[in-house]
């Protein structure tokens, strides 16, 4: 028999102030837990807490205590699942870009290092995000109680081998902390929609919006889309937060229907692990 799980998108405007981005999220994910009585998954976007230069990266250090602490908080208060968005972090001598999980106890049960780190738009060799953070090794996947759970950073969107390896180990629901650049806003929207297509998965998307610096100008749009596609929910051009219900059997319903995941055919692929430029 079918449930219904409850999603929250949280969509905040960043700025120089690691404590005003913190109250700030704060104060729209208490709005909507209070609204929405019951919540199955809270989703904040990538670095909302802090965005840095890259020529920051020696003031940097480990996660915070009174990031994890008020994540915790929240989690166990309102018995939910936070994917606490994403921050830039010190560890074991590198920085990442880390993504944690709560569970409805408040215990962090898993992690995520950013995979795909974006050094596009012939941006100069010190301004690329690999000058800032060390790229993540490992996928997280987690049999949440609602369904089996992962999350991506971001650029990660752009790559559909990971969603679809994802898809390939059972993954449901996925969750994406974003800070997605103006003007692609029509990129953002379409990648998570498709995304969701291709793999028959819930795919929520949660982004920053608004203007950091005259370099950093993020087009929010936050969506929620199911695995037909559809958009369930978006976020306004503003802060705020966005929520769904969804139903638990709807992924095995639509992958029964389409039949992408069990029509494939592997022996045919050719996925090269190197970019290859012959014949252009």
């Amino acid at each position: 028999m079918s449930e219904k799980i409850s999603i929250i998108g949280i969509q905040t405007i960043p700025t120089r102030d690691s404590q005003k981005n913190l109250e700030q999220a704060v104060d729209i994910m208490e709005k909507a837990l209070l609204l929405h009585k019951h919540a199955d998954m809270v989703v904040l976007p990538e670095c909302f807490w802090y965005f840095p230069h890259n020529n920051e990266k020696d003031t940097i250090g480990p996660i915070p205590e009174e990031f994890v602490e008020t994540f915790s908080y929240y989690a166990k208060t309102y018995n939910t699942y936070i994917t606490a968005g994403s921050i830039i972090n010190h560890r074991d001598g590198r920085l990442f870009n880390t993504s944690l999980l709560f569970d409805r106890k408040g215990d962090v049960i898993g992690s995520y290092d950013k995979v795909h780190l974006f050094d596009v738009l012939n941006a100069d060799a010190d301004k690329g995000e690999s000058n800032l953070v060390a790229r993540g090794e490992e996928l997280l996947v987690h049999d949440a109680d609602f369904g089996r759970i992962s999350v991506m950073i971001c650029y990660d969107i752009r790559f559909p081998e990971l969603a679809r390896t994802l898809a390939l180990q059972g993954v449901q629901y996925l969750f994406i902390p974003a800070a997605f650049y103006m003007p692609r806003f029509d990129h953002w929207q379409n990648l998570l929609q498709a995304t969701a297509i291709h793999n028959s998965m819930y795919v929520t998307g949660a982004n920053l919006y608004g203007r950091l610096d005259d370099a950093r100008i993020f087009c929010g749009r936050s969506l929620i889309a199911d695995p037909w596609g559809i958009s369930v929910a978006m976020a306004s051009d503003k802060p705020g937060f966005i929520q769904a219900y969804v139903d638990t059997d709807y992924c095995d319903t639509i992958k029964d229907a389409v039949g992408s995941l069990r029509n494939r055919v592997p022996a045919v692929y050719d996925i090269p692990s190197n970019h290859k430029t012959e014949g252009r």
